[in-house]
């Protein structure tokens, strides 16, 4: 079961792009905090405990490669949607579409809900993972 959560580990280090967590052997030692040669879930930063907590939609403290998959699936389309808000499914992408979708981001990224984005607010944004 271990091994699940070390491939969830090199899953998410690959779809993030954290290319830093490779140790001088180009392997996950970055996150092998004790040297132990396994990384274990309390040795993981909070951006890492944060997504075997969402890749694990069963609870049970483990990822299997159909929770990943899923979870995987899951982004993709989300982006996806993001780049193409074709809300009712039409294969098009409407005036009302686009504006509505660029409404939501916009509020999403207020976060102090003021009507106007901060350098910090977009920064924090950034950080999430979105773009």
């Amino acid at each position: 079961m271990r091994a699940l959560i070390s491939a969830a580990i090199i899953g998410s280090m690959a779809f993030a792009g954290a290319a830093l967590a490779k140790g001088p052997k180009g392997d996950m030692s970055r996150l092998d905090a004790d040297g132990d040669g396994k990384v274990a879930v309390s040795e993981l930063d909070a951006r890492h405990k944060d997504f075997i907590a969402k890749a694990d939609t069963d609870g049970d403290g483990f990822i299997t490669k159909e929770e990943m998959d899923a979870f995987h699936e899951e982004r993709r389309a989300a982006h996806k949607a993001k780049r193409f808000p074709d809300a009712n499914g039409d294969g098009y992408v409407s005036r009302r579409e686009f504006e509505d979708a660029a409404k939501t981001r916009f509020n999403e990224m207020d976060a102090d809900g003021d009507g106007r984005i901060s350098e910090e607010e977009m920064s924090a944004r950034r950080g999430h993972g979105h773009r």
